[in-house]
């Protein structure tokens, strides 16, 4: 599996916010978003990905040995599906959960409890793409710079038919004071009936890696 990192901390986003998880960070995405906080993952000039055994990633996640839910998250974990297979068979009792941009077809859903789509928006600076990764185990995330972005949201909750009760929107920021100003995000959520998600992370201990 190509790696970045492995890490226990708590889930600061969508539907399982505050919950203690295990996080394993996997390298290389398909997307470049402008505003993305781990480029460290992707970018030529400072990704520090590493090739790890499948022995040693599991070594390394049974090192939190009190926690059974695990985070696979990126860069794009859905490029390597097959290491998301591995890992299920490996740790068959844990909570599996996927963090994804949504572009790549799940053929792994039988291995993952629960899919956060993340749909990148035209603010991220990618081009629009088909959302392939849905189905009954994920919930769906947009990632708000302005209220601008609201009409491209509705566009594509109508296009795919995105039940209500599973549309997270959450304010875009890599500092306490970029995600508080953007209260405009809470008040549409309140108006149209989605969820609301910040990013406790962010709020708790700042851009850090590893938290």
């Amino acid at each position: 599996m190509i790696l970045n990192e492995v890490f226990y901390s708590i889930q600061g986003e969508g539907l399982n916010a505050g919950v203690p998880a295990v996080f394993v960070r996997s390298g290389n995405c398909n997307l470049r978003c402008r505003w993305c906080d781990t480029k460290y993952t992707w970018q030529k000039s400072n990704a520090d990905n590493f090739q790890i055994s499948l022995p040693q990633l599991f070594a390394k996640i049974r090192k939190f040995k009190n926690c059974k839910h695990l985070v696979i998250t990126g860069g794009e974990p859905m490029l390597q599906q097959d290491a998301i297979a591995a890992i299920r068979r490996g740790f068959p009792d844990y909570y599996i959960e996927v963090e994804t941009n949504g572009s790549v077809h799940a053929a792994c859903i039988k291995d993952v409890d629960l899919f956060t789509v993340s749909y990148k928006l035209k603010n991220s600076g990618n081009r629009s793409y088909a959302l392939k990764t849905i189905n009954k185990k994920c919930v769906y995330k947009f990632t708000v710079t302005s209220q601008k972005d609201f009409k491209e949201i509705e566009v594509i909750i109508k296009k795919y038919k995105l039940p209500k009760n599973k549309v997270f929107l959450m304010p875009e920021g890599v500092t306490k004071e970029d995600i508080l100003r953007k209260r405009f995000v809470v008040d549409y959520c309140i108006k149209k009936g989605y969820r609301f998600t910040t990013r406790l992370q962010i709020l708790i201990w700042g851009n850090g890696r590893g938290c």
